[in-house]
Formats: structure tokens, C-alpha cells, sequence
């Protein structure tokens, strides 16, 4: 892992670094009540990561063809996740919190 990035993936993310995420997020109501969710935890500084999973997990399963491509980029994880179906719903997360969460802490996962 590059020096500049976290290192704990139980970091919990300042509101201020979180990207607004997409439109499909605020259509879905169990999408909304999880960010919710995620943004109480953020507010009281109790770890989020439990939150984290649960969005990424209803993403990946109510909204599949909403979730990004490979990362091409600063990823350690896809490569070692590319070409191994056994791990292709970890994948599938691991690429979905890149739509709610910062790349410093999405990636960690």
C-alpha cells in the first residue's frame, strides 16, 4: 500500500471527504436509510464499518449493474480479486464503496 493512503479499513471517513453519492442512492429507500445510517455513525465517531459492508452488500445485490468497473487505477485489491470467482461478491463490494465512501478508504476493502 502507497504511504498516503489509510491504513485501517475501521477508520471512520470525515463528512466532509465523503463524494455525494449517485442519483440511484436517493431513489432506493433502503439506499437512503443506509447512508442515514452511515452518516449518524460518522457524526458520533463510533466506526462505520459495519455500515460500510451493509451498503456495499445491498448494492451489489438490489442494484448489480449500477456497480463500477475494476478499478484501473491505485488499487492494490483488484488485481489480486480479477480472474478469482470464488471472490467475485467481495469484488463486487469492494468496487460499490467507491460510490459513497472516499478512495483513501474504499480501496481498503
Amino acid at each position: 500500500m502507497t504511504s498516503d493512503r489509510h491504513e485501517d479499513p475501521t477508520d471512520t471517513p470525515n463528512e466532509e471527504t465523503l463524494p455525494v453519492p449517485p442519483p440511484f442512492m436517493f431513489g432506493c429507500d433502503q439506499c437512503a436509510a443506509l447512508l442515514v445510517g452511515l452518516a449518524e455513525k460518522i457524526r458520533a465517531d463510533v466506526g462505520c464499518l459495519d455500515q460500510q459492508l451493509f451498503i456495499s452488500r445491498h448494492i451489489v445485490e438490489a442494484h448489480s449493474d449500477d456497480v463500477p468497473a475494476p478499478h484501473t487505477r491505485l488499487c492494490d485489491i483488484c488485481p489480486s480479486y480479477a480472474g478469482r470467482p470464488d471472490v467475485a461478491i467481495l469484488w463486487a463490494e469492494h468496487r460499490a464503496r467507491d460510490l459513497f465512501l472516499p478512495e483513501s478508504i474504499a480501496r481498503l476493502l
